[in-house]
């Protein structure tokens, strides 16, 4: 009887304390989770900012080429 007492003694300190690494697992994998939330959204942002800065890119590049052009020569060149 006394074996059998032992070893329930036994088995509830290893639920215990399993109860408690998977709590720990729990709460480490919560904080896991937030800083991918955090580092999607910044993410996101720095696309948005990147999308913003190709399609202003892409204007500057065609006032540019609209441009209209003058021919300047420079005078010590043609001597």
């Amino acid at each position: 009887m006394e074996l059998l007492e032992n070893d329930l003694d036994f088995h509830q300190v290893k639920i215990a304390k399993l109860e408690q690494d998977l709590n720990m697992v729990t709460e480490q994998l919560s904080l896991v989770m937030d800083q991918i939330n955090r580092q999607t959204e910044s993410i996101k942002e720095t696309q948005r900012y990147l999308i913003k800065l190709a399609r202003n890119q892409q204007d500057l590049t065609k006032r540019i080429t609209s441009w209209p052009y003058i021919v300047v020569s420079n005078k010590d060149e043609e001597m």
